[in-house]
């Protein structure tokens, strides 16, 4: 415990933090923001009462918020609080949250702002508020997966990004909501903050709504058949698998050991480029992890994109996607063509589509071998039962890793070898081109549309990066996000973020927030 003099001191030094943070936030408001191309101006971001003028502090951008830490006019504790009053108020709405660990997240704050005031600042995420998806290890915290399975389960030691992310300085605020075992494109639970009678999407879909509703300035997810690219999508945020081996997976509850990808999400490009420059890099402990420098991706984003080669997933290819989608991802095209960027259309050979859907059998077998422990112990009683259940938040692990047990060597094998085709197809597709666009889902929250292939898990099968930014808004039914997907090649990701950033800074469409 702090002596008296010490307590009186970090008073008196947090209040020298709230004096100057509400003179930098008015100086934020009245800031003129990017130059835009035909879009509405940015909604008003929603508030929640608090003290000291910190109701729009939940709302700060990791790199605005940053500043302010940094130059000592807003508190982390003030930060840092004024987000967890905001999930009070709003997760039993939401759903984001599977744990709050409010008294750490408060006690890490607290020592954020003393070492920053002895001038011991860490960089962009010391004193900001982040969260992770509850199959990511936290010593101390509970990490359930969202199973009854796991309910219990409480690990030892962080995984390796959460190490990062902690050394680094980041506030841990809890755990976010997932499917089961992060099985499926829907979260049971978790509302879309847009809409909240609609989902937010999955399978990182706590971390989407989450972003999404200002309970948290950054986050990090799983992605194994696009379930980072789809909640961001669905919530109008950010979000991005980086190339296999990039970023370390040690310590997170799998799916599938050689189709998981771990990756940062954000409301901005800039704040993801952030985000992925703290947590890329090598770990022996994972053996997938490359051994690749990893450059400064913030710095990179000042590139432009004239002169660069981008491809356009051909009209005929999202044929079955929504209309609304179609137009979007059509006008975002054209103003990456405007900044200069050279656009040629892209179809795909037809061994390519038979190939991806190799996906499945390595996703449901790979997942079998990890749940063999529970398979063949009393646990497996403990999954949620889909027994006499239907629609798309019904949990169907058990069936499916119990499908996947029965699946041969023989098909596994011929699955990779499929794989391999797949990616040579992959990097010729990508030989006359820089990027790749298309939409990053078929169509808005909860609209249903029956597309032959969305392109979503192709790059969890090839392992190329793929970023989902905001690109527009659909018209029927009213108000919901849409997202552009850039793909790039293997440890090209600040490539992708360049592409991205340029079109991000070009439109308005990521400073819009949802009216909750």
């Amino acid at each position: 415990m702090p002596s008296e003099s010490e307590g009186d001191n970090e008073r008196t030094t947090r209040r020298r933090f709230l004096e100057m943070s509400t003179v930098a936030l008015t100086g934020l408001a009245g800031a003129s923001v990017s130059t835009s191309i035909n879009h509405s101006p940015p909604r008003a971001p929603s508030r929640v009462s608090g003290s000291g003028g910190s109701s729009d502090l939940p709302s700060l951008s990791i790199a605005d918020a940053a500043r302010l830490i940094s130059s000592r006019r807003l508190s982390p504790v003030e930060l840092t609080t004024a987000v967890l009053a905001r999930i009070e108020t709003l997760n039993p709405r939401v759903g984001a949250f599977i744990t709050v660990a409010g008294e750490q997240a408060l006690a890490a704050a607290r020592t954020a702002e003393r070492e920053i005031q002895r001038g011991a600042y860490r960089g962009p995420l010391h004193g900001i508020p982040v969260g992770v998806k509850d199959t990511y290890y936290t010593k101390g915290i509970r990490t359930t997966a969202a199973s009854p399975v796991l309910r219990n389960f409480v690990p030892d030691f962080d995984a390796a990004i959460v190490e990062r992310m902690l050394k680094a300085g980041a506030i841990l605020t809890g755990k976010l909501n997932l499917p089961e075992f992060s099985f499926g494109g829907y979260t049971p639970g978790c509302n879309n903050p847009w809409d909240l009678t609609r989902n937010a999407g999955g399978s990182s879909g706590g971390a989407g709504a989450a972003l999404a509703a200002s309970l948290v300035l950054g986050a990090c997810g799983g992605d194994t058949s696009g379930s980072i690219r789809n909640p961001a999508s669905t919530c109008g945020v950010v979000g991005l698998k980086p190339t296999f081996g990039l970023v370390s997976r040690y310590g997170v509850v799998p799916i599938s050991w050689t189709l998981d990808h771990l990756g940062p999400m954000a409301r901005t490009v800039t704040d993801t480029a952030i985000l992925l420059g703290t947590i890329a890099g090598h770990d022996p402990r994972d053996r997938s992890s490359a051994r690749v420098p990893v450059p400064d991706y913030r710095n990179m984003l000042r590139r432009n994109v004239r002169g660069l080669r981008l491809g356009v997933i051909a009209p005929a290819e999202i044929d079955g996607f929504h209309p609304d989608t179609r137009d979007a991802f059509s006008a975002a095209v054209k103003v990456l063509e405007s900044l200069g960027a050279e656009v040629r259309e892209v179809a795909f050979p037809a061994r390519m589509k038979v190939a991806a859907r190799c996906q499945r059998i390595i996703r449901i077998c790979e997942a079998a071998a990890y749940h063999r422990q529970f398979l063949t112990t009393d646990a497996v009683n403990s999954y949620i039962s889909d027994v006499g259940r239907s629609g798309p938040g019904v949990s169907r692990v058990r069936t499916t890793v119990e499908a996947g047990s029965l699946l041969t060597a023989a098909q596994y094998v011929q699955a990779q070898r499929a794989r391999a085709l797949f990616i040579d197809d992959m990097h010729k597709v990508f030989e006359p081109l820089d990027a790749l666009l298309s939409p990053t889902m078929p169509s808005p929250a909860g609209v249903p549309v029956s597309p032959p292939e969305t392109f979503r898990d192709w790059w969890n099968v090839c392992g190329f990066p793929a970023i989902s930014l905001p690109c527009g808004f659909s018209r029927n039914p009213a108000g919901l996000p849409i997202g552009l997907q850039v793909c790039t090649r293997p440890f090209h990701d600040g490539l992708a973020l360049v592409v991205a950033h340029a079109f991000e800074t070009a439109t308005d469409w990521h400073q819009r927030r949802p009216p909750l």
